[in-house]
């Protein structure tokens, strides 16, 4: 098997085995257990645990058998590996899928009156209705490996993978369309990618850092003795998680604030100290910016509420939507190179795993699988090629924003292509048939918090770094999706038809969302409506402020307040993370005053190891959890 020099076939080898593996650990940790997420971060920490431990096992290779040892284009292929099986198996992407699936035919019932608003109109092929299916699926006690069981799934699984892999292909073949520009042009920072181009290095290196080893000591210590504290309460604990501002906060219109916790978490500091200083201030800034609207609002009596005033989600998009359009015209003078390149079929630079009339080709392609898909389920051609621009425009949003700055955690929730389109034009511009499909949907497009496309680009940044050739890479990619959402499927329906949905796989992974899209969809159906100019109005408005902020920035440097730092931080994610990155922010600043950038490059070591000894001391309390099927300490909640 020759997937490009150095050969990386035994790294192929690595992900295919360890991808099912960490399926199941994911949908353990995260759905049967409820006890946190490793998919809502920017850097998985399941992922940097596998390349420690294959460090661990590269020691002694290295020393006895050195032929044997991996090679640092073995090790990058299993992290590009794995970060796309986490990103598939996610709680914003596969997870919610596979509740959606069976959801609609199993909770039918003659109150809610589905049978007779939409069970007609659900695509038949996307989706399981068989009743022996469903009862194993919800009740358990049964096994997935019975023939008529197999049949039931084995038709809907495989077009989700297709699609899937559809969808992956063109995020791959846009990240090598823009890969040229964002890193050798405009020389963007790829903050996330630090960390595993250190652990790809086959020697290890990265451990002889004696300030790492001081920051892993903090963390690891932290997470050490509240895992312990999880098993034997009389252990001391030190947990930072658990305090929530808005208790006491109850009379009007302070209430409005609702969920506010102060947390600290070593890893998000750790990660934050890579991010500029303004960013820093900024992101904790609008923190607070976006709270006092809320106050405001209730305080002149307007409805709060999700959609409602004031339209937290929908200004965001026009935030992400203002970044990712000032980025594509600054690049226009690029774009018309790439054309050109296309027209003349020109090589693919050194750095690229393909031409760009490959990619160009890929793209279209996968392109025309996913609307032929989505028209197979209703939708019509205009709205399924609305739904994909805006898609991958916010997919390139968050690629870009991770390759510029590489913040902690992005979301982005509610506000996908689907709640767009019908908040904007309405909901009377789509037949039922329509708006069941965009319910499906929903299933990658609720949040982005675990988007797989900035995963891609900084898989080829590290490659570049490493003078690692990317070619056999991307093409391991594509395998790991394609096998990671088998084995996503495998797992999920091994473990609910041995336990039960219903009975043992915790609320948000086989009901909390198909509440969520089926209440949606009959509402849809129940009260059309016609075009919100309030929505519109919202999405106008994160538009145009965020272009103010951006030329308020050009025109004075000195300015603290960053774009990406209003665009990121009224969402879920950011409740978690605001603390611990002003925790960072003083950090920094502090060291920077007083010891200038070479204090700051001196202690970059220290807060590598918050990051490490954080993952690998919290991620093997969910190893150890999974293992005994007890409640360990969970180091990330968000």
């Amino acid at each position: 098997m020759n997937l490009g020099r150095p050969s990386i076939w035994r790294g192929v080898l690595i992900g295919l085995v360890l991808a099912p593996a960490h399926t199941y650990w994911l949908i353990n940790l995260e759905i049967v257990r409820g006890a946190g997420f490793s998919s809502t971060i920017s850097l998985y920490f399941n992922v940097v645990l596998t390349l420690v431990a294959l460090l661990l096992i590269n020691a002694p290779l290295r020393r006895f058998w050195p032929r044997q040892a991996f090679t640092r284009a073995e090790l990058i292929t299993v992290y590009a590996m794995l970060c796309m099986v986490t990103s598939l198996c996610a709680i914003d992407m596969m997870e919610p899928l596979l509740c959606l699936m069976p959801y609609a035919a199993w909770h039918a019932t003659p109150e809610n009156h589905w049978e007779q608003l939409f069970l007609d109109d659900l695509p038949r092929h996307w989706t399981i209705s068989d009743p022996t299916a469903l009862k194993g699926f919800y009740e358990g006690g049964t096994t997935l490996y019975r023939a008529d069981i197999l049949m039931v799934w084995l038709k809907p699984a495989l077009l989700w993978v297709l699609f899937l892999g559809a969808l992956m292909l063109v995020m791959l073949c846009l990240n090598v369309l823009v890969r040229r520009r964002w890193m050798d042009e405009e020389r963007l920072d790829y903050p996330i990618a630090l960390l595993p181009f250190e652990l790809t290095n086959p020697t290890g290196a990265v451990f002889a850092q004696r300030m790492l080893w001081v920051g892993f000591a903090v963390a690891g210590l932290y997470d050490m003795l509240n895992g312990l504290h999880s098993l034997w309460p009389v252990v001391p604990t030190v947990n930072f998680q658990n305090f929530n501002l808005s208790p006491y906060l109850r009379t009007k219109p302070w209430s409005a604030i609702g969920w506010t916790p102060f947390t600290l978490f070593p890893f998000v500091v750790g990660l934050g100290y890579m991010l500029p200083r303004e960013l820093l201030f900024s992101f904790w800034f609008f923190f607070i910016v976006w709270k006092m609207e809320s106050v405001l609002c209730q305080a002149v009596g307007l409805p709060l509420g999700r959609h409602q005033w004031p339209f937290l989600d929908e200004q965001a998009f026009g935030c992400y939507a203002a970044i990712v359009l000032y980025a594509l015209w600054a690049m226009r003078g690029y774009l018309k190179r790439v054309w050109e390149d296309i027209l003349t079929n020109a090589r693919a630079g050194p750095d690229d795993p393909f031409s760009y009339r490959a990619a160009i080709i890929g793209a279209a392609i996968g392109l025309a699988i996913l609307v032929v898909f989505v028209m197979a389920g209703g939708l019509p051609l205009w709205a399924a090629l609305a739904f994909f621009a805006l898609y991958f425009l916010i997919a390139l949003c968050v690629t870009r924003m991770r390759a510029q700055f590489g913040p902690p955690t992005h979301d982005l929730h509610f506000v996908g292509p689907d709640q767009t389109l019908t908040s904007v034009l309405g909901t009377r511009q789509f037949q039922p048939k329509a708006l069941a499909a965009m319910t499906y949907l929903y299933s990658f497009n609720r949040a982005y918090r675990s988007h797989p496309m900035p995963h891609q680009l900084e898989t080829l940044r590290v490659c570049q770094r490493s003078h690692t050739p990317s070619y056999g890479i991307a093409l391991a990619i594509l395998l790991a999706v394609v096998w990671g959402a088998v084995s996503h499927f495998w797992s999920y329906l091994h473990i609910a038809y041995n336990l039960g949905a219903r009975a043992k796989m915790t609320g948000w992974g086989t009901y909390g969302y198909g509440v969520e899209a089926f209440t949606r969809l009959q509402g849809w159906i129940t009260n059309p409506t016609g075009p919100n100019w309030a929505v519109a109005g919202a999405m106008t408005w994160g538009l145009i402020s965020t272009i103010g902020l951006m030329i308020l920035q050009a025109r004075h440097v000195w300015l603290p307040l960053h774009p990406l730092g209003y665009a990121l931080t009224n969402g879920w994610s950011a409740s978690w993370t605001y603390s611990s990155l002003f925790v960072a922010w003083v950090c920094k600043s502090v060291i920077v005053r007083y010891w200038g950038h070479k204090g700051y490059l001196g202690a970059v070591p220290f807060f590598m190891g918050l990051v490490l000894g954080e993952f690998i001391v919290g991620g093997l309390w969910t190893v150890v959890g999974m293992m005994t099927g007890t409640q360990t300490f969970c180091f990330w909640k968000g």
